[in-house]
């Protein structure tokens, strides 16, 4: 429902939204933890930049850099509940003029995908692939109409 409601505001696919927490998280599998071992709800892999006034959890992450993996620390967004991590998901996606043409093409979850990618959401070269193979997966199928 979370995602849903996420989904109406932005006029996002839900299945893409979930596809890229999915993605983010492998499946709920490597939620980022804070220091004590609590989960941030962090489903999207939002970092704490110098602008973020919540709570944060700094852990080691991978990042391309000309398609070249690397480890690195990065402080990450923590939040409350799932349903603040999608708020602020919304918040995140929708001020930022970058991911305009994301939010824009969000019913064509391919185009919103690619426009994340295209608009430096993730590092990863093959961010808009691994979202897509989510959305088509027999697993996301059975899931959502």
């Amino acid at each position: 429902p979370h995602a849903e409601k996420a989904a109406a505001t932005l006029g996002v696919d839900p299945k893409a939204i979930i596809s890229q927490a999915a993605v983010e998280t492998g499946w709920g599998q490597y939620v980022i933890h804070d220091g004590s071992g609590k989960a941030t709800n962090n489903l999207f892999g939002i970092k704490a930049n110098h602008h973020w006034q919540g709570k944060q959890a700094v852990v080691d992450t991978i990042e391309f850099d000309a398609g070249v993996p690397s480890r690195q620390k990065a402080a990450f967004r923590a939040y409350d509940s799932i349903g603040e991590a999608l708020d602020d998901y919304v918040k995140f996606l929708s001020t930022q003029p970058r991911y305009q043409n994301a939010v824009t093409s969000g019913e064509d979850a391919a185009r919103y995908a690619e426009s994340l990618q295209q608009a430096g959401y993730a590092t990863d070269p093959a961010y808009a692939e691994k979202i897509m193979s989510v959305y088509h997966s027999d697993r996301m199928q059975g899931m959502m109409p």
